[in-house]
């Protein structure tokens, strides 16, 4: 059981954004490390220069998005790691698939969300790639973008309980109101829980990495992550794997002909 619990709909946005962008650095430090194996459509030919922090900041000031389709992008991310045709999310990845996830995420969790052409300028990505890649992202995950809102909150709360659980607790950029569970004790063999409510005032930014000698890594978290449905072979369909078969219907690609 999480110590913290987050109230994810009045959770500040920005102080999300700072916890989420650590965790994913962490996750970067040790995927670098691993030689990438498969070029997909999401693989940049150099690392961009700009930070997963900035990057996620600048999305948010100029298309704004909610804490529901951040922390689902999370186990959006998660659940590609477990595909059987995954792939490793590193550096160069990373950016695009941001923006992507972020732009499909919003437009299923929020009644309010952008444009393409909007989200592809803020993101830096022409249009036409933009669309391309919010096309092979729903298929890379099977169209399984729904998360069951006990999953989600237990995600959360995982999510700030390690971040606040740290040597040096990374501190909010403003102040926050979460529920806090300190301890659990016996009393006459019957277990009581002490809620108390807690106010974490921060007046500093320290940036902090998550060390982790581990295989590829998508979060150094074990919430009870959504499992994605698995179909037979015959109804499935990967973008990275042309079909074969000689009755097919909607488009075509010209490797298929």
């Amino acid at each position: 059981m999480s110590k913290y619990k987050m109230n994810i709909a009045e959770f500040p946005t920005q102080d999300l954004i700072k916890i989420v962008s650590d965790l994913l650095d962490s996750m970067l430090l040790t995927n670098n490390q691993i030689p990438t194996t498969q070029i997909t459509y999401f693989h940049s030919r150099a690392v961009p220069n700009i930070t997963v922090l900035s990057y996620l900041t600048r999305i948010h000031k100029f298309a704004p998005f909610t804490n529901e389709a951040l922390l689902s992008i999370l186990i959006y991310f998660d659940s590609i790691t477990k595909l059987e045709n995954g792939f490793t999310i590193n550096s160069y990845n990373i950016h695009r698939l941001l923006i992507t996830s972020l732009v499909v995420a919003s437009k299923f969790t929020s009644d309010v969300f952008y444009a393409n052409s909007r989200y592809a300028k803020v993101g830096g990505i022409p249009l036409r790639e933009l669309n391309q890649l919010e096309l092979e992202f729903l298929f890379l995950i099977n169209f399984q973008l729904h998360i069951k809102l006990p999953e989600l909150q237990d995600y959360a709360d995982q999510l700030l309980s390690h971040a606040m659980s740290l040597p040096n607790p990374i501190t909010l950029q403003q102040t926050s109101i979460i529920s806090y569970n300190p301890t659990i004790t016996p009393n006459n063999n019957n277990t009581t829980t002490t809620t108390t409510t807690t106010t974490i005032n921060a007046n500093h930014h320290h940036h902090h990495h998550y060390h982790y000698n581990t295989k590829p890594i998508v979060l150094p978290l074990t919430p009870p992550y959504p499992t994605i449905e698995t179909k037979s072979k015959k109804n499935s369909y990967h973008p990275y794997k042309r079909p074969h078969t000689k009755n097919r219907l909607g488009l075509v690609s010209p490797k298929d002909l």
